[in-house]
């Protein structure tokens, strides 16, 4: 099989005849199956190490994209990839022919902004995880997310962009939306900008809610609710910035927590009513952040052996 053929298949771009040629040649043999995975390996690394050419095949450089680490495996390729907010992980993986699918994951205090296949711009937020297909194929544009993102789709009235999570799915057309969906949380809440979605429960598919811009909603105890949004700042965190107005100390201890990958231990029982409003650079990280609140709220802290714990005194 012809090196350029295979990469245009890898790339979505193959015909009908190369697809059926490709699948023939598959099943032909395990070696040319063993080949396939190698050449998807090289074809990833060639893309995300910003490579323009492949196999006479011209593609754009991703400038933010900078390939740290290239470990390969047998059917699956991961990469730790360097952006201008830090570090985040990407896994390819060739599930069956025809679909290849990428996984994104963001550590700790870290975000990543990326473009998927049909031109749609997503911001991922700390501790997120998203699992996308090279190509989109069928009659929807399916991705999975864990954790927290921020999306600019791009319209396509007869292919629908649906975010699959854990609790509710989110289905648009072409808008500005933010999802919140941590699977170690119980909390779900989506937020609209422009355009319109419908989002749905995945324990009760009966139960489902088509919000308006300016509307979020949100999961509770079993049902849909809705409300206006109050305050967009808080969606700037892709931006690189947590902000907060009139949250309880408790509850931005946990968006700390959330963000920087720390337990936080609050042992000082007057900050159970403390109410507090800010902005903090995630950059900065959480000790500045915790220096300038304590001068209102008159507390102490400090970190255990390993610091993976502070403790609020």
């Amino acid at each position: 099989m012809e090196k350029e053929t295979l990469y245009k298949f890898f790339d979505g771009k193959a015909s009908r005849e190369e697809k059926e040629a490709v699948r023939i040649w598959l099943e032909s043999s395990p070696e040319n199956e063993q080949e396939l995975f190698k050449e998807r390996e090289f074809f990833d690394a060639m893309i995300l190490s910003g490579s323009t050419k492949v196999a006479g095949m011209e593609k754009k450089s991703r400038p933010f994209y900078r390939t740290v680490l290239l470990e390969a495996i047998k059917i699956a390729a991961v990469f730790a990839i360097t952006v201008a907010s830090g570090t985040y992980f990407y896994k390819s993986e060739i599930c069956k022919i025809g679909e290849a699918m990428n996984t994104i994951t963001v550590p700790a205090g870290q975000r990543a902004n990326l473009t998927l296949p049909d031109g749609t711009n997503v911001w991922l937020n700390a501790r997120s995880e998203m699992r996308y297909p090279a190509v989109f194929t069928g009659n929807k544009r399916e991705i999975t997310l864990d954790g927290e993102a921020y999306f600019e789709v791009t319209h396509n009235e007869d292919k629908p962009f649906v975010v699959q999570t854990n609790k509710c799915n989110v289905e648009v057309l072409g808008t500005k939306f933010n999802v919140e969906a941590y699977s170690d949380s119980e909390d779900f809440c989506t937020s609209l900008m422009e355009g319109s979605v419908r989002v749905s429960d995945k324990g009760n598919p009966s139960e489902t809610l088509v919000l308006a811009p300016n509307q979020q909603v949100s999961l509770i105890n079993g049902h849909l609710q809705s409300k206006s949004i109050a305050d967009f700042d808080p969606f700037r965190w892709k931006e690189g910035l947590i902000c907060f107005k009139d949250m309880n100390f408790k509850e931005l201890m946990s968006r700390f927590e959330k963000c920087y990958g720390i337990h936080v231990i609050i042992e000082n029982p007057k900050l159970t009513d403390y109410i507090c409003s800010g902005k903090f650079r995630i950059s900065d990280g959480i000790d500045k952040a915790l220096h300038i609140l304590q001068k209102d709220a008159k507390y102490t802290f400090e970190r255990n052996k390993d610091e993976s714990v502070i403790y609020i005194k």
